[in-house]
């Protein structure tokens, strides 16, 4: 899966964007009923199909964050202000690193586990409540993460395939400059501001 934006990108269970003047949030999330990946890094589930995206309209749960889309920009905003350091960085940026650019991160989420969930917990309620509410929420799997997730202008993300074939990722589009867009396999696809989009990688 390739991804490039001219602005930010939200990735995890909770992703964003952000440009100069601007900012793109999209909301990523996992879940178990993922359809696999032509080439996963670790190991591969035998017997489930793959398709580069997904209808979003094939999990109840996109109309929720969909509803809610001003409240969770606006909450993003507040964590955004108030958490100074990107978890990219603390986690050296060991998961996938940029071929440029810079990428932040604001986790909820990370390997599993919540290491930062009472603050993001503070700061962001009705999106944590939300991403509690979803059925199959990878909490307890060490490949599961939600977080708010930005690229500044110009920078990329390399190519790359997931771990496992196991989960899907929403991206949830919360602000998108223009000229911002993804990659997966042959197809590529134009975020828009407020609708999921659901992809293998």
């Amino acid at each position: 899966m390739g991804t490039r934006a001219k602005a930010a990108l939200l990735r995890s269970a909770l992703c964003l964007t952000t440009g100069m003047y601007e900012v793109t949030i999209l909301l990523t999330l996992m879940t178990p009923l993922a359809k696999p990946r032509p080439s996963p890094t670790l190991f591969m589930f035998p017997g489930l199909t793959s398709a580069p995206f997904h209808n979003p309209r094939d999990f109840d749960w996109t109309r929720a964050l969909e509803a809610n889309v001003d409240t969770i920009r606006t909450e993003y905003l507040a964590l955004k202000a108030h958490q100074k350091t990107s978890d990219y960085d603390v986690q050296g940026g060991q998961e996938h690193s940029l071929h440029q650019g810079q990428w932040d991160w604001f986790s909820y989420v990370t390997k599993g586990k919540k290491p930062n969930g009472a603050s993001f917990e503070e700061h962001c309620p009705t999106t944590a409540a939300l991403l509690s509410s979803i059925p199959g929420f990878m909490t307890s799997v060490p490949f599961a993460y939600a977080f708010f997730s930005s690229l500044q202008p110009g920078s990329s993300i390399k190519a790359h395939s997931a771990p496992c074939n196991i989960r899907l990722r929403c991206h949830f589009p919360l602000f998108v400059p223009p000229g911002c867009g993804i990659r997966v396999a042959d197809q590529t696809r134009s975020w828009k501001e407020g609708e999921c989009l659901i992809l293998d990688e």
